[in-house]
């Protein structure tokens, strides 16, 4: 198991993943404490929610998933978070950026290795309890995130 560890943010890839594969069905888990605002990534095969530490009070965790999956001939990200009842939509947005930002950013060997993924749309699905904020957003390419 690979781990780095940033300011406030730890990245750990899971074997038999790699920091350069696979592309199919590559899966990342991120836990957003926004208490304490730290942020844990897992990147492996299936979504980490060992992460998710059950003495944590979960109301202040959020949880995005993403996956590389293949549509129509390319590659796409694929993500969702679910937003419960929170209110504040427009803040959670510009959060998911981030962490889009820190997902890309934490497998920049990937695109190493693999660099039409920089070119691939990332979409994320967004679920609340409030149906005005239930949509999928289109949220770029890798390569907007890597500048």
């Amino acid at each position: 198991m690979e781990k780095l560890q940033y300011d406030q943010f730890s990245v750990t890839i899971l074997p038999p993943a790699t920091a350069y594969h696979p592309v199919d069905g590559r899966k990342y888990t991120l836990i957003m404490s926004t208490g304490e605002m730290n942020y844990h990534l897992a990147i492996g095969f299936k979504y980490e929610t060992d992460l998710l530490n059950v003495e944590k009070n979960v109301e202040k965790e959020k949880v995005i998933t993403a996956e590389w999956k293949p549509r129509l001939g390319e590659y796409v990200l694929t993500g969702k978070i679910d937003l419960g009842s929170l209110n504040n939509f427009h803040l959670m947005q510009a959060e998911l950026a981030k962490a889009i930002s820190m997902m890309v950013k934490a497998d920049k060997g990937l695109y190493t290795h693999v660099p039409w993924l920089l070119d691939a749309p990332i979409y994320m699905e967004i679920d609340s309890y409030i149906h005005k904020y239930k949509t999928i957003q289109y949220f770029g390419t890798p390569r907007q995130y890597l500048k």
